[in-house]
C-alpha cells in the first residue's frame, strides 16, 4: 500500500495523523469510524470490525490499545459524556484534538508528537541508582 499524505504545505504531517486523515475519509469506513455531527470530533464506533479491518489495513498492526496510545501520543483526548453527573456508558469510543477537524487537513501540522524531555529521564534513572548504592 502506498504511504497516504496529505498535502499541508511546507510541513508535512507525521505519518499516523496522515494515515488517520485518509481512513477518515474514506467512505468504507464510516460504519466502523466517523467524525460527529459538527465535525469536532471522532468515535470509533464498532471497536471490533475496526481493529480486524481498519487497522492492518492502514497500520502494521491490529492492536487497539497500541493505536489508543499513538492518539494519546499527540494529545487526543477521550471524550467522556455526562448524564445527571455519572459518566455515561457508550458503546462508541469519541477522541477530539483542537487541531483534528473534519474538513480542516492544513491544521494536521500543528499536532506535535509529545516528547519526554532528557532531564525527566535522566533524573528517574538517576533517582532508581541512588536507591541502590
Amino acid at each position: 500500500m502506498k504511504e497516504p499524505s496529505v498535502s499541508l504545505g511546507p510541513t508535512p504531517a507525521p505519518v499516523f495523523l496522515t494515515k488517520l486523515w485518509v481512513l477518515m475519509k474514506d467512505p468504507a469506513n464510516c460504519d466502523m469510524i466517523a467524525w460527529n455531527t459538527n465535525g469536532q470530533t471522532f468515535s470509533i464506533l464498532d471497536e471490533q470490525r475496526f481493529t480486524k479491518e481498519i487497522l492492518p489495513r492502514y497500520f502494521k498492526h491490529s492492536n487497539l490499545s497500541s493505536f489508543i496510545q499513538q492518539l494519546n501520543m499527540y494529545g487526543f483526548r477521550k471524550v467522556m459524556s455526562l448524564e445527571n453527573g455519572l459518566v455515561k456508558s457508550e458503546s462508541a469510543i469519541e477522541f477530539q484534538h483542537p487541531f483534528f477537524k473534519k474538513g480542516r487537513p492544513e491544521l494536521l501540522e500543528h499536532i506535535k508528537r509529545k516528547v519526554l524531555s532528557a532531564y525527566g529521564i535522566h533524573f528517574r534513572v538517576l533517582s532508581v541508582i541512588m536507591l541502590f548504592l
